[in-house]
């Protein structure tokens, strides 16, 4: 209706350059224009019909779209010749061919406007549904790969644990038996969280902690640990068992050091804009670490569940400082639950 009324109003202004007479101009506007509308909706489901096909149809497709619109220009230009002869009002100086080819030409134009603004809304609303089929495709296809790199997490700690444990066994009883009572801890947490992909970082210094104690009752004074967080950091959520990889990290190189005791540290703090969390041990950490190859999968599934959660939203650094191997966390915005 808002287009029937802008062509109504072009229509007075052109006629109006023709006849010199407002009155006149607007009656012929207001007896003519109006039917497009008909014409229009008689012609949509012809051409919603047609539109979506491609291919060696396209020449045949804009050839029957061209001729439908000079056609129904043709029929809107008998009836604007049948209102001047019957009114009379025929334009000054204008012959018979002239009273046919101009309304013609411009009612084809009008139609062809019309049918360009149809197709491009089309096009938009394919473009938009397409978007959201494949923005639905990416949310299952991350859904998937979150499970997959959970799961690929409860392995690799497991591994670690159990081969630790093994070791303990023969030749300290007592120190195995409080491991798998650590053990039974940390997987009672983890069964908690399986089918959650983010949690508070209470509950991910919580998890952090219980590795921490099952692999202190393995190395006993060697290893020492400490946690440090403020209340707004607790609160704030964040991939289950992020640290993981990190701390397992910080142990290991850690002790390779053969500095005792090894000290773990694991810091959080929080404002409204930003999450930062360090992990850091004494090392040595290699210059060239970035490109020495392979980072494990511990690495290698903290930074892609990053970028799945945090996409463009995050920094993780690895850094020398002092006599201490720092990995700092940076998260901006709340993770993506996907």
């Amino acid at each position: 209706m808002v287009g029937i009324c802008l062509l109504t109003a072009l229509g007075t202004l052109v006629r109006m350059a023709h006849f010199q007479d407002f009155p006149r101009a607007f009656l012929i506007s207001a007896l003519v224009d109006p039917l497009t509308l008909p014409i229009v909706l008689a012609l949509r489901p012809v051409f919603l019909r047609r539109h979506f096909e491609s291919g060696f149809q396209v020449l045949r497709i804009l050839l029957l779209n061209t001729l439908l619109c000079i056609g129904a220009a043709f029929l809107l230009t008998c009836w604007v010749r049948l209102v001047t002869n019957v009114t009379g009002w025929h334009v000054p100086n204008w012959g018979t061919l002239q009273s046919w080819a101009v309304p013609w030409v411009y009612y084809s134009i009008v139609f062809a406007g019309w049918r360009f603004a149809q197709f491009w809304s089309a096009a938009e609303l394919a473009v938009h549904a397409e978007k959201q089929r494949a923005a639905a495709a990416e949310a299952e296809a991350l859904k998937a790969e979150l499970r997959h790199l959970r799961h690929q997490l409860d392995p690799h700690f497991l591994f670690n644990a159990l081969n630790g444990i093994a070791v303990e066994i023969e030749d300290h009883p007592d120190a195995a038996v409080g491991m798998v009572r650590e053990l039974a801890a940390y997987l009672r947490y983890s069964l908690d969280q399986r089918d959650r992909t983010v949690t508070s970082i209470g509950l991910v210094f919580d998890a952090a902690r219980s590795y921490l104690e099952l692999q202190k009752a393995r190395f006993g004074p060697e290893l020492d640990y400490r946690l440090v967080s403020d209340e707004p950091s607790r609160r704030r959520m964040a991939p289950s068992f992020l640290l993981q990889p990190l701390v397992e990290n910080a142990v290991k190189h850690g002790l390779k050091g053969g500095q005792t005791p090894v000290e773990v540290a694991i810091e959080a703090e929080a404002n409204e804009a930003e999450l930062q969390i360090r992990v850091s041990s004494p090392g040595v950490l290699r210059p060239d670490w970035e490109r020495a190859g392979d980072p494990g999968v511990g690495l290698s599934v903290l930074t892609r569940r990053l970028q799945l959660h945090y996409p463009g939203r995050h920094d993780f650094m690895l850094r020398q400082i002092g006599e201490r191997v720092v990995a700092t966390l940076r998260l901006r915005g709340e993770p993506c639950s996907v």
